[in-house]
């Protein structure tokens, strides 16, 4: 591997070493509160208030009676925040899993609900909208976060103002907007593994009624993890995104937004981290052994024991190609204003993955999509000093086609003997189109009951039709060739969805700066169908291709948001209990027998119950010094659920945690700035982050498990005292801890365990030009 002075000085610390105790407790101490606003601008001796706009219009966070999380602009920029999927690092009981790496769908999962399916035709069950456009295909959920004005996170049901598909919260990116003076911006850092970073911003007025802004991204990276195989490196960048807003003002009472962007990502796909399970062919090691790094895969290969080390033969790019545009109209009559936002998004995606991380042809999958959608919705609100309503309709209809090709087993005979691989090396192809078109309507209402007290009302409609089309292909090896392939299913199917969900809220100001809070909420998200691989055997295809039914859920929730002393202090919690039935959930069955496959199934839990505690509390002692702390608690288990392809090859999965729900989070920061005598500015800023055990399948597979573990940052930046100018040094995962961001057992029957690993220690130096 290719190594830069920043990564000698950085290099990892040895495998196992524990987090030192002193380092905890100092750390622990700085800890910021994942809703801290930035700290760029602080010098008074006030936390500043956050405004949101998590219930469609701009409020302060403190006024909300809803659990919401946000990081602005200066914040995440700070923070070394590059990407959609590193934000979930500073929100408590947020988790975001790459199961396919950089550049793929997320699995995204807000107090432990989400749906772990890898397979990009099933949206989960937490909205993912960018300027309130709503990112239905998967795909598009992960992509690069530059010129932010904030992002919020909202935590549980939000069947009342959002789109679809939320029984578990929205994540809601919003855009810096043109500004009224010319504004311009460069920033460009250099790091670890020869990274380079570069984005930039020019903004201001065009005329006298229209105004511009134009962003843009590049990010480029050789990566961490050596390939022994050729000597190169792999898990590097080099994505592209850009996005440009033109804010019209055509009279006093209409604007226009007109939203243009996109995004590319041209590198080669992120490269697994393999273990094997066997001890011989279809000899299963015995766990204790495959964690140690003693066993094989099917063909006999032991993967070297660097964490950040492999053999991979695949040399093609993933490419990923996302363009969007929308348009938003806003018309303010004498008490109601008007809004429509109207929307297109497409999304091209090719991942040549090397499943099985090894030199020779175990496993390998080509996963293609296409995806487009258009999203219309119009909405009416107004009010006066004591209430407020809102009410709209939307539309989505998307149409999503899926070309998959896997190649299974194709050098047998090479690794054992001639003739072998007859009926068992396998090529397969599953074509895919699945079409959307969803309809809802929506309102919520909250008004003053009495003197500081407040109910929220509110309410939504949704409809859903989707139909589905898949064809299988396959060729099986016949006297070492594979002939053409030939049909094996041809399915149509179709599913319909509707249901009404409800919201209500009471919230009481104890005093002008303390509320406390009480609502229940329900969710729906609405069934769908296995977009993956179906089985060689036509009566687990009639399994796979059942579609599952709608979850739904009911949330109760309680909490208090309060500033104290003055503003110094602010306290916020939340306690809630989530009652779940027909949750959907993703199992791997693992192959029945000698020579058959995995078996993806999409299947309905009965019930699920959530609880937890949330708390969130930052402090301002002095007028340089910010220090905060969020901290989750979270218990997760699933009813009374068997689940299996048939009756003889069931699993009980009764009372097990939910994938990717660790029980205990933390999150936090500190800031210090110190004037310089010149009136330049000097600031240290630390975050921490720490997760318990969490399991990553359905099955609590103890192998597919990453125990706790801390992530430590570090920044240190100096800016002139006309703020044009910002040097800093940074570095990332400080300890150099090794952990595992998603998991797959592929035991059975090729061996293996399909690891994504965490980013190592990096570091690394940036310069920023403001006008």
């Amino acid at each position: 591997m290719r190594a830069t002075p920043l990564d000698l000085i950085l290099a990892p610390r040895p495998a196992g070493r524990p987090l030192r105790a002193s380092l905890a407790a100092s750390t622990a101490l700085a800890a910021l509160s994942a809703a801290a606003p930035s700290l760029a601008d602080q010098q008074g001796n006030q936390i500043e208030e956050i405004t949101v706009t998590a219930q469609k219009r701009t409020e302060n966070v403190q006024d909300v009676p809803i659990s919401v999380s946000a990081l602005d602009g200066s914040t995440l920029k700070e923070l070394g925040v590059r990407s959609s999927d590193e934000i979930a690092q500073f929100m408590s009981n947020l988790q975001i899993a790459m199961p396919s790496g950089k550049g793929n769908q997320p699995i995204i999962a807000i107090r432990g609900i989400g749906l772990n399916d890898f397979n990009t035709n099933n949206a989960g069950p937490n909205g993912v909208y960018v300027d309130e456009v709503y990112m239905s295909s998967p795909s598009a959920q992960t992509f690069q976060t530059f010129d932010l004005d904030r992002v919020e996170v909202l935590k549980g049901p939000q069947g009342t103002l959002y789109g679809r598909n939320t029984t578990g919260g929205a994540i809601n990116y919003i855009s810096a907007k043109p500004t009224d003076d010319p504004y311009a911006m460069v920033h460009a850092s250099y790091g670890s593994f020869n990274t380079w970073e570069t984005d930039g911003v020019v903004s201001g007025p065009l005329t006298d009624r229209i105004k511009g802004r134009l962003a843009f991204q590049h990010d480029q990276s050789d990566g961490y993890m050596e390939n022994l195989l050729n000597g190169k490196t792999e898990n590097g960048a080099n994505d592209y995104a850009a996005r440009g807003i033109i804010d019209t003002r055509l009279s006093d009472a209409l604007s226009l937004e007109w939203n243009l962007h996109m995004g590319r990502v041209d590198t080669r796909p992120t490269e697994y981290r393999q273990v094997g399970t066997l001890a011989a062919p279809f000899t299963p090691c015995a766990n204790a052994a495959i964690l140690a790094g003693q066993c094989t895969d099917l063909y006999g290969y032991k993967a070297p024991s660097g964490f950040y080390q492999g053999n991979y033969n695949r040399d093609q790019n993933l490419r990923v190609d996302d363009y969007g545009s929308s348009l938003r109209a806003d018309y303010a009559l004498a008490s109601v204003t008007l809004t429509s936002i109207t929307a297109f998004e497409y999304t091209n995606k090719y991942h040549p993955e090397d499943s099985d991380a090894e030199p020779l042809d175990l496993l390998e999958i080509d996963y293609g999509v296409k995806s487009k959608t258009f999203t219309q919705e119009f909405r009416a609100a107004g009010g006066g000093e004591t209430y407020h309503w809102l009410g709209g309709v939307y539309y989505l209809n998307e149409d999503l086609s899926q070309n998959q090709t896997s190649r299974a087993l194709i050098d047998l005979d090479q690794v054992y003997f001639p003739g072998i691989g007859n009926g068992n090396a396998l090529i397969g192809t599953g074509l895919s189109t699945q079409r959307t078109a969803a309809y809802a309507a929506y309102g919520q209402t909250d008004f003053q009951v009495i003197d500081r007290l407040k109910l929220t009302l509110g309410g939504r409609y949704t409809y859903e039709h989707k139909s589905f089309d898949t064809i299988g292909l396959l060729s099986t090896e016949t006297n070492g060739a594979f002939p053409p392939q030939t049909p094996l299913y041809n399915a149509h199917e179709n599913l319909s969805n509707s249901d009404a969900n409800w919201r209500a809220a009471l919230d009481y100001k104890l005093t002008d700066q303390a509320m406390v809070y009480a609502s229940v909420a329900t969710g729906f998200k609405s069934g769908g169908f296995n977009g993956g691989f179906l089985d060689t055997n036509p009566a687990n295809d009639l399994r796979q291709l059942q579609p599952i039914k709608p979850e739904t859920v009911t949330a109760y929730e309680v909490g208090f948001k309060t500033d104290l002393f003055g503003k110094r202090l602010r306290l916020n919690a939340a306690a809630f209990y989530d009652d779940y039935s027909n949750m959907q959930v993703f199992n791997l069955v693992p192959a029945q027998a000698a020579g058959a496959l995995p078996v993806q199934v999409l299947d309905n839990a009965p019930s699920a119950t959530i609880e937890g505690i949330e708390l969130s509390a930052e402090a301002k002692p002095l007028s340089h010094l910010t220090t905060s702390l969020n901290l989750g608690w979270l218990q997760t288990q699933m009813g009374h659920f068997i689940s299996g392809l048939g009756t003889s090859d069931v699993e009980d999965f009764t009372g097990h945690r939910l994938p990717l729900a660790p029980k205990f989070t933390a999150e936090g920061l500190a800031a210090y700035t110190v004037d310089m005598p010149n009136d330049d500015l000097v600031k240290a800023e630390t975050t921490v982050s720490y997760r318990t055990k969490q399991f990553f399948d359905v099955r609590n597979d103890p192998l597919l498990t990453q125990a706790g573990y801390w992530l430590l940052n570090a920044r240190v930046s100096y800016m002139t005292s006309d703020g044009h100018w910002e040097f800093a040094a940074f570095g990332k995962n400080l300890t150099g801890t090794k952990y595992l961001n998603y998991a797959v057992n592929l035991s059975s029957p090729f061996g293996l365990l399909e690891e994504v690993v965490g980013p190592p220690r990096m570091g690394g130096f940036e310069i920023t030009y403001r006008y």
